[in-house]
């Protein structure tokens, strides 16, 4: 009998112990000391200047882009970021909001909190997700007042498309630098050209050896119509006149200049040495060849120029909120009902695996 009273003493003592404070203590809590918590939540997404709406729009259809989700993605990491949590502090006081003395002492953030438990705590009191297949961020903040949590969560989006001009307008001068340098050394290389091709016509005392050479070869041309009018005008004198007649004379004489200058002109054509004329229409072809490609280079890097300088003067991106921050009619944290089923749950659950172990033990004792 007295064994009996004691099992069952022992028994409620447990259920006390184990159940029965720990909840009261939690209901004692969160019923009337855990500061309420209040949310905004915003939707939004990058979008690029010049693009169709048209991604947007198959976006929020499911379908998504994933190949131009990288802003996103570096977005979703700096709303988080210690950068983000410096200019929300700097800005709205965020580090005092969240220390006022009207918060529980579990909810507020500790007076001595180091830099890295001030930037565990907001990241805890601020949620990113980012969805791949539709390209949108959804962004909630938590806050003890919900004007302020609503103001926070606009702060975070001001600032996050001034971060966004920021770096793409950054993007953008590098880039615009990059050409501009390249578009020095096109103009170096443009200059080079020109200059060998100079030297090249100075060197050679000649304009544009395919053009000598055309003219050579007419005139080699008119030469020997000449030098074959003047053998038929010999053979015909020679059918009624002497081989040493003035007239015959007079027309081998004729025939020996006309083929004297043929070989001078032919010399001329082919040439010798370094200045044979096929050599140096190779030279002058490939010369010419480096002049229209530093040109063309030239006049690609200038309109590169051009554009990179009218990219970097405008508005490169840009946030299109889906959604704006909210304001919220009460609080969503703590939850209260969620968390207290809970406990309860778990306060049993110990408490039976307790008793079983207690029982478990006393009849190996017995």
């Amino acid at each position: 009998m007295a064994k009996s009273i004691l099992i069952k003493l022992d028994r409620s003592a447990s259920l006390l112990t184990l159940v029965i404070i720990p909840f009261a203590l939690l209901v004692l809590y969160y019923g009337l000391v855990a500061s309420d918590r209040y949310t905004s939540e915003a939707i939004f997404t990058i979008k690029e200047n010049g693009n169709s709406s048209s991604s947007l729009d198959i976006g929020l259809l499911g379908i998504g882009n994933p190949s131009g989700l990288e802003d996103e993605r570096i977005m979703e990491e700096y709303l988080i970021s210690d950068d983000m949590l410096a200019f929300l502090d700097k800005e709205l006081g965020h580090r005092a909001h969240y220390q006022k003395s009207s918060a529980d002492w579990f909810s507020a953030l500790p007076v001595d909190a180091t830099r890295e438990e001030y930037l565990e705590y907001y990241r805890d009191h601020i949620d990113v997700y980012f969805d791949e297949l539709s390209g949108l961020l959804f962004v909630e903040v938590q806050a003890f007042e919900r004007d302020f949590a609503k103001r926070l969560l606009e702060t975070v989006l001001q600032h996050a498309e001034g971060v966004v001009n920021e770096i793409s307008h950054r993007l953008a001068m590098a880039q615009y630098e990059f050409v501009e340098q390249q578009l020095v050394k096109t103009q170096d290389s443009l200059k080079l050209s020109k200059q060998r091709l100079l030297e090249f016509q100075n060197r050679y005392q000649i304009f544009s050896p395919e053009q000598q050479g055309q003219s050579l070869t007419a005139i080699m041309d008119i030469l020997e119509g000449e030098l074959s009018q003047e053998k038929a005008k010999l053979k015909q004198l020679l059918g009624f006149q002497k081989s040493n007649s003035p007239q015959v004379i007079a027309s081998k004489e004729r025939i020996r200049a006309l083929t004297e200058q043929i070989i001078d002109e032919k010399r001329r054509l082919i040439g010798e040495g370094d200045e044979e004329l096929n050599d140096l229409m190779v030279k002058f072809t490939n010369l010419q060849l480096d002049l229209e490609f530093t040109k063309d280079a030239y006049a690609s890097t200038l309109a590169a120029l051009e554009q990179s300088r009218a990219e970097a003067s405008k508005k490169m991106k840009h946030l299109v909120v889906i959604s704006k921050p909210s304001l919220a009619d009460e609080a969503k944290y703590p939850e209260r009902v969620y968390i207290l089923v809970t406990a309860l749950i778990v306060l049993l659950m110990l408490f039976g695996i307790v008793r079983m172990t207690i029982t478990t033990i006393r009849e190996h004792q017995d």
